[in-house]
């Protein structure tokens, strides 16, 4: 049952702030705390649904902010006795901020998928995800394959489709959820079956009305398929390139006339995850430095591969933007990691422990040209940055100046994201937000509505992290330059989550 911010007070007053804080809202503590990374508490179970109708703002909301911020993440760590391995399994959980009038109201609630459905029920973990797999002794031996709830647990993202809002992860099954109850609807498609996965950043383009996504087929005949969908629903294949190692993808990026995936050479092993060693979905991928990554140009009008465009290898989680410039070469710009040292820093015994370094990521630029398959590339500023966003509605796929995003102030010494970033692609800088002790998360970009005095005419939500009071704050920033307007509390801290989105 959801609880109100005043039963969260009295349990508060009762209690005594550390028995709320590091009981109820915490769940358990995870191993070697005394080691603990300053910024741990981001990693630790969330178990309470909680509504709390206002929240105290310091600093002065923008009043035409009249709209809906869903976040989406996940917020419990450990099922039962099993502990889960890595960042990207947690239970997912939906965070949602609702504005008007200056103010403020916050709720959350978990996605009732196959996961969370069996935990209440059994108390035990059943279902496979991304880095942890169920005890075998559940199965008896039964099959070596990852056992797929029918509504999986979409933790990573939030598309809005018309009026309805869908939960993503990477299994091609969006769950279906109420923007303003976050009551779980079901799942909006059929149960993907096993070695298929799909993406958790789709591409909406409103001038045509058309939805653009890919799946991954891990089993013969295996490849890489890219899909469009009609206004109507309507689904149909672009292309199908074969693929022996299919390699592993989170995000692709869209252009008036391409459809551009960035593949990379973290390729998958067939015959280890047919083994009775295969281990989780995300061991059965390996690394090879001696093949290139690739960019293969997908013809949205036409169908078919228009061009595939080879350089030297490294890793993408997210791309940040793609468009043609004015020769026709298509421009892709994206969130550069060395290797695949970042999915293996992600695991939550890394993440967790005091003075771990995680990987950070440089924003480059790839300069394609269709006719000659020949590539520029290029850092596009000094730095790191990542969970990269835009305006989304009026620039993607378009020529832009302006990104936003987070990272590290001093990769040397701190090992995950203390700073809110934006980057200016004309003048080739970050600039940054940092508050000592400040954990933030993606920063979403509102336009003002009317706001016609530029690109970056708008504010910045993301969820921060307050390390030392063990709690978080929606941090409200201007997004010209990264002026802070105004913070809303909550009273609990909010897990680390990935994306979400705004609606007005």
């Amino acid at each position: 049952m959801a609880r109100t911010r005043r039963e969260l007070l009295q349990d508060g007053a009762r209690l005594g702030a550390a028995a709320v804080v590091g009981g109820a809202y915490l769940g358990t503590a995870p191993a070697g705390a005394a080691t603990a990374a300053p910024y741990a508490t981001g990693f630790r179970s969330l178990t309470s649904e909680v509504r709390v109708p206002a929240l105290h703002v310091d600093g002065a909301l923008p009043r035409w902010l009249n709209g809906v911020l869903v976040r989406n993440g996940p917020a419990l760590f450990e099922i039962g006795e099993q502990q889960l391995n890595h960042w990207f399994d947690g239970l997912a959980m939906l965070h949602g901020f609702a504005f008007g009038d200056g103010r403020v109201s916050y709720a959350n609630r978990f996605l009732r998928s196959s996961q969370h459905d069996a935990w209440k029920r059994t108390g035990k973990m059943k279902y496979s995800e991304f880095g942890t797999d169920p005890c075998r002794a559940i199965f008896s031996g039964v099959t070596t394959l990852p056992v797929l709830g029918t509504v999986p647990n979409a933790n990573v993202s939030i598309e809005r489709l018309g009026t309805r809002f869908r939960a993503l992860t990477e299994l091609p099954v969006p769950v279906r959820f109420d923007p303003r109850s976050l009551k779980t609807l079901g799942a909006d498609a059929e149960a993907a079956p096993n070695g298929r996965l799909g993406t958790a950043h789709p591409h909406h383009d409103p001038r045509t009305g058309q939805r653009f996504s890919y799946e991954l087929e891990l089993v013969p005949p295996s490849g890489l398929r890219v899909l469009v969908q009609g206004r109507d629903g309507t689904r149909r294949e672009l292309a199908f390139v074969p693929q022996d190692r299919p390699g592993y993808l989170h995000s692709f990026a869209l252009t008036p006339r391409y459809v551009a995936v960035f593949t990379q050479p973290f390729g998958f092993d067939l015959t280890k995850f047919l083994s009775p060693q295969r281990g989780p979905i995300v061991t059965n991928f390996a690394w090879d430095a001696r093949q290139p990554s690739r960019v293969v140009l997908v013809d949205r009008a036409r169908g078919g591969v228009a061009a595939t465009i080879e350089v030297d290898p490294f890793f993408v989680f997210h791309n940040i933007n793609a468009f043609e410039d004015a020769r026709g070469r298509v421009v892709v710009d994206v969130c550069a990691h060395h290797d695949d040292g970042i999915v293996q820093a992600l695991y939550l015994k890394n993440l967790r422990r005091a003075g771990v370094r995680v990987p950070q990521a440089t924003p480059r630029r790839l300069t394609l040209d269709p006719a000659s398959g020949k590539a520029e590339v290029r850092d596009l500023a000094e730095g790191n940055f990542e969970l990269p966003r835009t305006d989304y509605d009026r620039m993607n796929a378009r020529e832009y100046r302006y990104a936003y995003g987070v990272g590290v102030k001093d990769p040397a010494r701190s090992g995950f994201i203390d700073r809110i970033s934006k980057l200016d692609i004309k003048a080739e800088r970050l600039t940054h937000w940092d508050e000592r002790g400040a954990y933030p998360g993606e920063p979403v970009f509102v336009r003002r509505p009317g706001g016609g005095r530029g690109e970056d005419d708008g504010v910045l939500l993301s969820v921060v992290l307050d390390a030392p009071a063990r709690t978080s704050y929606l941090l409200v920033l201007d997004a010209r330059d990264l002026r802070e307007i105004a913070r809303a509390r909550v009273p609990h801290h909010i897990p680390f989550g990935f994306h979400g989105l705004y609606a007005s």
